[in-house]
């Protein structure tokens, strides 16, 4: 399954998320990935593995007979200066050994070292917007997105009749539905990608009634009922697993009817599981 980007390009609906895959572990998950028909591969700056993705695609890709055109690779980086941010591209590139990078996301409407309330948040966001544009221009980067970004931090590009971003990558899951935020995205169109979009296994989620009426009625585990909320709705997933039974089922969703995806909607209360608070920034 894949979906067709603002920008032309393709990608898979569910790809490897590789948070905390990092070292040797990097090499054996992938392969395993490739295996099972992963070929979305979801990495950023602060994961601390690009060169190893980098140095494990190029050893995986001929042993699966794939080129590099056969693989999605998403990275990102947090919003900087104009010179630092095409240091930071730059290595990207040589890390991952790739003349071009499928898609380039902006990984918070933040840096590290700048407090919520810094009023010179947004005037980073769109310099680094902008400089990714530039590689975009030049073939370096396919499609430039964002992640974590609310609805006044998108606004902020489209004042600035900046190119659409092709992508808003954010925690979703059916106790984090961000109802507001997923109706702006379709209707302009931006893909909407999540992450945590198993909500960190959550008992309270795994435990519901719908879920578990709809995991028996289709004979598959929980995980597959939350994953194929999302991708029914068109929504990308990128959840992470290096264990090569999770990473096939993980694969295998189903698409669910719509008063089944309405009824799991219904267990939204707002609540999020991961310290990615796009919503606190300035």
């Amino acid at each position: 399954m894949s979906v067709k980007l603002n920008t032309g390009f393709t990608i898979p609906l569910i790809g490897l998320g590789t948070y905390k895959i990092t070292g040797e572990e990097v090499l054996p998950a992938l392969d395993k990935a490739l295996s099972a028909g992963y070929r979305l591969f979801d990495t950023a700056k602060v994961y601390n593995n690009e060169k190893e993705i980098g140095q494990a695609l190029e050893v995986l890709l001929p042993k699966h007979n794939l080129r590099r055109d056969d693989v999605f690779i998403t990275t990102k980086l947090h919003p900087n200066s104009e010179g630092i941010v095409k240091k930071l591209v730059h290595e990207s590139l040589e890390l991952l050994k790739t003349s071009y990078i499928d898609m380039y996301l902006i990984h918070y409407p933040k840096s590290f070292d700048r407090s919520d309330e810094d009023p010179e948040n947004a005037n980073y966001r769109l310099e680094t917007y902008k400089t990714l544009l530039e590689f975009k221009n030049q073939g370096k980067i396919r499609s430039v997105g964002v992640s974590s970004y609310e609805i006044r931090h998108l606004d902020e590009i489209f004042k600035e009749n900046l190119p659409t971003p092709c992508c808003n990558q954010v925690e979703y899951h059916p106790h984090f539905t961000r109802d507001e935020l997923k109706k702006y995205c379709s209707d302009k169109p931006i893909f909407f990608q999540a992450f945590s979009s198993l909500a960190k296994h959550n008992e309270l989620l795994f435990a519901a009634s719908i879920i578990e009426e709809l995991a028996e009625k289709y004979k598959v585990p929980k995980t597959t009922i939350l994953l194929s909320w999302a991708t029914s709705q068109g929504v990308g997933v990128i959840p992470k697993s290096t264990n090569s039974e999770r990473l096939s089922l993980n694969l295998k969703t189903l698409q669910l009817e719509e008063n089944e995806v309405t009824k799991i909607s219904g267990l939204n209360f707002g609540k999020n599981y991961v310290r990615t608070t796009g919503w606190t920034v300035l």
